[in-house]
């Protein structure tokens, strides 16, 4: 699907906590904006806290998309996500609006941007396979099947990224074909004109505000949302998408360890996360505009000089 009009499209990425989303919000009501979510984990229902999601005011305030799609029981490519996300800017065009990606979902933003290869499909019965394989061998044994069939895939991917791995193992079974062959092959032309912004703080002030999103969302119920997919028969699920804040609280309730230790777990690995997004940003978008974001008073302030970049 080609998305085609004379506004570029705007993303607006960063690591977690960085306030994407407050920003978002003030642009799009400065230029007449619809949000799009391109989070990999805002897509499904039921994972709210852990996710951050946009708060139902917030929404109530601009229209949000792709937010809420999936039931967790359910999956979701990254081809799968490309097609949503072209229909949906297609549509928020059509009302003569502007989309506004928003999130830090690296393989979600290449796949919108650059499309992906022709063969991306799931299958329930092989990713069901993996599972099993991951429950009774471990995720070093998975790790190293990547290794013997696309090194260079596995050295892009740390050992203990399940979700990635996973997928990867996943794609080679569907197609038969090492992952990084395809990811070579994919297309490279944008379906649309797009301007990216990058938010970012330094090191120290990015990681206190990573504490403190910890610590809200555990005062906000956390651990209760956890507990609430569990009953309901999610446990496999959450364990499948290995997804950071569920599977530290997860090994809470299994008593691995006790509610301090997880929440300084929690704050840890999501420390170590944001620097593997802003590395992968890097990495992959040179012509983006870095917006330090401690530079600026407010999310409305971040507003407007993106918006005075957009002219």
């Amino acid at each position: 699907m080609e998305v085609k009009s004379g506004k570029p499209v705007i993303f607006i990425l960063g690591p977690t906590a960085v306030g994407k989303t407050a920003t978002a919000i003030e642009l799009a009501k400065n230029i007449d904006s619809e949000i799009i979510s391109i989070d990999s984990r805002q897509i499904y229902r039921g994972l709210d806290i852990g996710t951050a999601k946009p708060t139902l005011r917030q929404q109530t305030t601009i229209a949000h998309h792709l937010i809420d799609v999936f039931d967790v029981t359910e999956t979701i490519s990254a081809g799968a996500y490309r097609e949503l996300a072209l229909k949906t800017v297609a549509e928020i065009q059509a009302r003569r609006k502007n989309p506004i990606f928003v999130g830090g979902s690296g393989l979600y933003v290449n796949a919108v941007l650059k499309g992906i290869f022709k063969e991306s499909t799931t299958d329930p019965q092989i990713r069901r396979a993996i599972r099993r394989e991951l429950q009774e061998k471990g995720s070093v044994a998975l790790y190293n099947q990547l290794l013997k069939i696309d090194p260079g895939a596995a050295l892009k991917i740390h050992m203990n990224d399940i979700k990635r791995v996973t997928r990867a193992l996943e794609i080679y079974r569907v197609t038969g074909r090492a992952p990084s062959q395809h990811f070579q092959e994919q297309k490279s032309q944008s379906p649309f004109d797009y301007r990216l912004f990058i938010l970012n703080a330094e090191r120290e002030e990015l990681y206190r505000r990573i504490n403190e999103r910890v610590d809200q969302m555990l005062a906000d119920g956390l651990v209760a949302e956890v507990q609430k997919l569990i009953v309901a028969g999610h446990r496999a699920e959450l364990e499948a998408l290995r997804t950071l804040g569920y599977q530290e609280v997860l090994a809470f309730l299994d008593g691995q360890f006790d509610f301090e230790t997880m929440r300084e777990n929690i704050k840890k690995n999501t420390r170590r996360y944001a620097k593997r997004q802003l590395t992968w940003f890097r990495n992959q978008y040179p012509s983006a505009v870095w917006i330090d974001v401690t530079k600026f008073a407010d999310p409305p302030a971040i507003a407007a000089m993106i918006q005075q970049n957009l002219t």
